[in-house]
Parts: C-alpha cells; structure tokens; sequence
C-alpha cells in the first residue's frame, strides 16, 4: 500500500512542476509523469484493496457454482 502511496505522492509533485513551467517539452514530460504516476499508484491501491488476502482460510476466488455446495 505504501508503494501506491508513493507513486500517487510523486504523481502530485510532478503536477505542481507542471504547473511551475508553462509550456514546452519539460512541461508535456511532467504532465505524462503525472498521468504514468497517478494510473499506476491507482493500479497498485487497487491490487492491494481487492487483494485476496483479507480472507487466508480461502483457497481461491469465490465461484457462483460452488455457492451453496454445502447444502447438497
């Protein structure tokens, strides 16, 4: 999670450099930076949030035909 954070973090200081320089190539370089950073810190929070981890006793993803197999 921290990773995500992170990047997310760079991605905000690459917006503020983009808002310092006012146009040419180092500009368009931050604002891809900024995109690239927040997508991927995004990307990371993500995996991290809907990780499969929060439930160790399972032994996979939850699969509608084996909902209620237990009843049989």
């Amino acid at each position: 999670m921290r990773s995500g954070l992170t990047f997310i973090a760079l991605g905000a200081l690459t917006f503020v450099g983009s808002l310092v320089v006012d146009s040419g190539f180092v500009h368009g370089a931050f604002q891809g930076a900024t995109v690239a950073l927040m997508v991927g810190g995004a990307y990371l929070l993500g995996r991290r949030v809907w990780s499969s981890d929060a439930d160790p006793d399972e032994d996979g993803m939850w699969l509608p035909s084996r909902d209620g197999a237990d009843e049989r």
